[in-house]
């Protein structure tokens, strides 16, 4: 059993005292009961405030409850369990500044809730600051995708880009202006981001894409990738696999197909990569994959066909796994898994998913 030294209550968790049970609150109607007939939980839930240490509350507490003080700590253990117990003494950084912990304390916040009382809620942000991400593509995922990075504080990014901006980008790429029109958009997305985080170290690439290997070049000293470059459709698919495969460098790809938001990731060595997902695919559909390889068969030529609240959906999906990814603090749900937003139902279900192939060519 642990000693906690400064112990207190999350500052997000509410409770109510009744009759002689005590009800916790951390999610919306959700309470957990607790029996508390003496007003022993409720008293140190009072006296906990992040600045007396554990002798001191058990010295406040022995002459009001000289039966139940000597159970304490296994009373700060079933709250920590429940993830409703922070210790102040673990919540300390040597690699924020305060100007970090001042514009990210609402993430560290965030963190703070999937934190035990072991755990220090800035070792999270601090793993957002040293990572280093590639997006390729500034359209309309990748340039929304970039702003969600910067907000959360990674300011380590390569960002890929050949286009101009246009006018018809505007419905959807609010990283862009009126004025930008015509402009690159690595330059004025690098003119906006400069203004929204002085200090970003983001090195705008404008550069269309056309192997594996100018990936590659680009990836080789980055820890995550993003792609959201979605021309052309198959060969960009296989250039990512190829060259993530090849680096050890997971990465993530969003895109919108008409009425349904998308979203899968690749972590090689432990996911299937884009090759095993086709064998799965040819498996388990073959004559679908026998008709679009037929000489006959007619892809699409459509405008692009996207609506800024359907962005939102998928660079949130991206944003989040990205973070579960970079930080550990929780299992991302599309690993090896085509993360699918329907939005006539608004549900996000697993369309596809797949496993290493033993007898993958690529990885």
């Amino acid at each position: 059993m642990r000693s906690y030294l400064k112990p207190r209550l999350k500052l997000l968790v509410e409770y109510l005292t009744s009759d002689d049970k005590i009800y916790f609150f951390i999610k919306p109607g959700v309470a957990i009961e607790m029996a508390d007939p003496s007003k022993f939980i409720a008293t140190t839930c009072k006296i906990m405030d992040g600045k007396k240490d554990f002798n001191e509350i058990k010295e406040i507490l022995f002459p009001l409850f000289p039966k139940e003080t000597p159970y304490l700590e296994n009373l700060l253990s079933v709250l920590d369990k429940e993830y409703l117990l922070e210790d102040i003494s673990q919540n300390y950084t040597d690699k924020l500044t305060v100007y970090d912990s001042i514009r990210w304390s609402r993430n560290i916040e965030f963190f703070g809730t999937y934190c035990k009382a072991t755990d220090n809620k800035y070792s999270f942000q601090e793993k957002l600051k040293s990572t280093k991400v590639a997006i390729f593509g500034l359209g309309g995922v990748g340039s929304n995708v970039l702003y969600n990075l910067i907000a959360m504080g990674i300011c380590n990014i390569k960002a890929v880009d050949c286009d101009e901006v246009e006018l018809s980008n505007l419905n959807r790429q609010i990283i862009y202006n009126e004025s930008d029109i015509g402009k690159l958009k690595s330059e004025a997305a690098k003119d906006r981001i400069s203004q929204f985080l002085s200090f970003a170290d983001i090195e705008f690439i404008n550069k269309k894409i056309s192997n594996s290997e100018e990936i590659e070049e680009i990836i080789k000293d980055t820890d995550i990738i993003i792609s959201a470059i979605d021309q052309p459709r198959e060969e960009v698919m296989d250039w990512f696999n190829i060259a993530c495969v090849k680096r050890n460098i997971p990465f993530i790809c969003g895109t919108l197909d008409q009425k349904v938001a998308i979203c899968y990731t690749i972590i090689p060595g432990k996911t299937g990569c884009i090759e095993c997902w086709k064998n799965s695919s040819k498996k388990s559909s073959l004559l679908f994959q026998k008709l679009i390889g037929n000489d006959n068969f007619v892809p699409a030529d459509s405008p692009n066909v996207a609506i800024m609240p359907f962005i939102s959906i998928v660079t949130g999906l991206i944003g989040c796994e990205l973070l579960k990814i970079i930080t550990g603090i929780a299992e991302p749900q599309s690993l090896g898994q085509l993360c699918t937003f329907d939005f006539l139902s608004s549900k996000i279900t697993i369309s596809e998913s797949w496993e290493k192939d033993p007898e993958c060519l690529v990885c």
